[in-house]
């Protein structure tokens, strides 16, 4: 839980926001859940059809750099996360019990993030499996993340505004959706990586200290360029809130 006061969720515990829309009457039922980190599906290699689907629903969820990674076949986390708060027509199967209506009806599915933490955590789903195929395997798909990030289309604030195409003015006021003092903007400090296959491989991290990257492989720890960084299979990444990461590394600029 989130306010447990422990260094670990003090940095990294946010709260995801889900929205579960009734396609006949529209009534939404809503949930929230803290986290720690976020996992995030790889954009498919070939056009999704998703996309037509969600702009019948909201014309203003996409943006020229998903529609230009995806044209070039190039998947970008920035596409990754416009996927996981791009909203899912849920099957079939999963109908949920609409109060409204009284019966069980299909829906739309939609995530957000209500409050952003300390540091944002982001797990790239890797590592797949298939019980039909009863088989598993390792994704390589190479994927280009930024080294600053903001957060603010993804906040449930800025979703609800564009689904209800900016009508609504005020949200949940009284709460904050960034700790206070900081905001949406984020920078990469962190990524970690792996080399192998699903049942062998090796862990390395690629850690940021003011503006320069060290590769912590084991116990051997070098100095790298930022192009080294940005070709690395990102695993996993962490986001410093810019404000902190900015003034962590005027300490450790500074004379002591």
């Amino acid at each position: 839980h989130g306010d447990c006061g422990c260094i670990a969720h003090k940095v990294f515990s946010g709260i995801l926001r889900s929205d579960v829309t009734c396609t006949v009457c529209g009534f939404t039922s809503t949930t929230y859940d803290p986290c720690v980190d976020i996992s995030l599906d790889l954009e498919p290699s070939h056009g999704s059809g998703k996309i037509t689907n969600s702009k019948s629903y909201n014309g203003n969820f996409e943006n020229d750099s998903v529609i230009s990674s995806q044209s070039l076949g190039i998947c970008t986390l920035r596409g990754c996360l416009d996927r996981f708060t791009r909203p899912e027509k849920l099957g079939s199967d999963q109908k949920f019990y609409c109060q409204h209506c009284k019966v069980r009806q299909e829906s739309l599915k939609q995530m957000s993030i209500r409050k952003l933490p300390l540091v944002s955590c982001f797990h790239i789903k890797r590592f797949e499996h298939s019980s039909t195929r009863n088989m598993s395997r390792k994704v390589d798909r190479y994927l280009q993340f930024p080294f600053s990030l903001d957060m603010s289309p993804y906040l449930s604030s800025s979703i609800i505004r564009s689904r209800f195409g900016n009508r609504i003015f005020s949200f949940d006021g009284d709460e904050v959706e960034y700790p206070s003092g900081l905001s949406p903007q984020f920078e990469l400090f962190a990524v970690v990586t792996h080399a192998g296959k699903l049942d062998a491989g090796h862990y390395v991290t690629y850690l940021r200290l003011s503006d320069q990257w060290y590769k912590c492989d084991d116990a051997w720890i070098s100095q790298v360029s930022d192009g080294v960084v940005r070709a690395a299979q990102g695993y996993m990444m962490f986001y410093v809130q810019q404000k902190l990461f900015y003034k962590a590394s005027d300490n450790l600029a500074a004379p002591h």
